[in-house]
């Protein structure tokens, strides 16, 4: 259904640039504002590396694909192809999502019509410099996903600082908690009272060791024995000598029976009621999607006082906050959660109430969709 506040024109040729091959935070969010752009009638293109995962995601919609190197930023034969694509399908916006395609959009769009926009989804700041800058130059909007993502911006381009605009990710809160907590229990085969999770990729910068360090003292100290400690995510294969380590230190912290490992969960928010806690004690995100999922869902949630996670919770009214790095202060607020059953409760449902206020999924498309229509 059209926004009013978008006038009376809903109707755009939208190219989306993503060269990022595998699926993670960002190419979700590439997933998801396709599908919303198509529902709300725009024709989308996405230019794409060969072997890329969104065509999975987005097997069915009708999209028009383009391949293409998108090599690194000085890729100068896919600037050639994006220009062509640009002329001959009469694109309006073009939007790029990952940092070495900033400077392939910004020499695609100069000298031409296109609106072209830049969404940052990283927390790491950006090494600019002139050329950089000039490459760039003629961007519309720098989309931030959070504040702190948004100084990064602003100190790497100062001239652009007034087109820095910060637009959070968003949560479709239509799946998140959809299973009953029984049947997402039952399908995720937990059998203990208690269900504390970790999710997102298995990576040193989520921190599963610092949760497994949390649960082993909660384990040792607190005779918490009626609890299941789930780490959900799958393992790239960068990422596989740290998974190993992981299943090393389960077994030197004698924890290994109530320790699981459930890989890639299909459809993951649907079956967050499963969790009576979620931690998420990386050492920085951008936004943290899983994170505001499992707030959407009603789980009580302790995450790190870092970067987009310290604007997601609400300390001690939607969820508690920690500091990076901090095993002790992890396992304290793990125990005053799973001690106090009301305190759950209370933060959970002040956690679904504030992610349905600020991230729910149309408003903030519609934020995206009214930047693209700006003249």
């Amino acid at each position: 259904t059209q926004n009013p506040e978008l006038g009376t024109r809903n109707f755009m040729r939208i190219l989306q640039v993503c060269s990022a091959t595998r699926m993670g935070g960002g190419e979700r969010h590439v997933a998801d504002l396709t599908r919303a752009l198509i529902e709300r009638g725009h024709e989308l293109h996405l230019a794409v590396r060969p072997r890329c995962a969104l065509r999975e995601a987005l097997r069915g919609l009708p999209v028009t694909w383009h391949e293409m190197g998108l090599r690194n930023a000085m890729d100068l034969l896919s600037v050639q192809e994006l220009r062509a694509i640009i002329r001959t399908r009469e694109i309006e916006v073009l939007h790029a999502h990952v940092a070495r395609d900033y400077v392939i959009c910004g020499l695609t769009a100069m000298r031409s019509p296109v609106r072209f926009f830049i969404t940052r989804h990283h927390f790491n700041p950006i090494k600019s410099n002139p050329l950089y800058l000039r490459a760039i130059a003629d961007v519309r909007r720098l989309i931030a996903v959070s504040e702190s993502v948004s100084r990064e911006l602003v100190n790497a381009f100062p001239t652009l600082a007034e087109r820095v605009t910060v637009i959070p990710n968003w949560v479709d809160v239509r799946d998140c908690g959809r299973l009953s907590r029984a049947d997402a229990r039952q399908k995720l085969g937990l059998t203990q009272p208690l269900a504390i999770a970790i999710i997102g990729q298995i990576t040193p910068l989520k921190r599963q060791d610092l949760f497994l360090h949390a649960a082993a003292q909660l384990i040792k100290r607190h005779g918490l024995t009626q609890a299941e400690f789930v780490i959900a995510g799958e393992v790239q294969s960068h990422d596989g000598e740290y998974s190993g380590e992981l299943r090393l230190l389960i077994r030197d912290l004698r924890i290994s029976s109530q320790v699981r490992f459930t890989g890639q969960v299909e459809n993951l928010p649907s079956v967050l009621a499963a969790f009576d806690i979620v931690a998420a004690p990386s050492d920085n995100e951008a936004f943290s999607l899983a994170l505001a999922e499992a707030m959407a869902a009603g789980c009580a949630v302790i995450a790190s006082r870092a970067g987009g996670m310290a604007e997601i919770v609400e300390e001690n009214l939607t969820g508690l906050l920690i500091a990076p790095g901090d095993k002790t202060a992890l396992a304290a607020g793990l125990h005053q959660l799973i001690e106090d059953r009301e305190l759950r409760g209370r933060l959970g449902e002040a956690a679904q109430a504030s992610v349905r206020e600020r991230f729910e999924r149309e408003r903030v498309i519609d934020r995206i969709e009214m930047l693209y229509l700006e003249p």
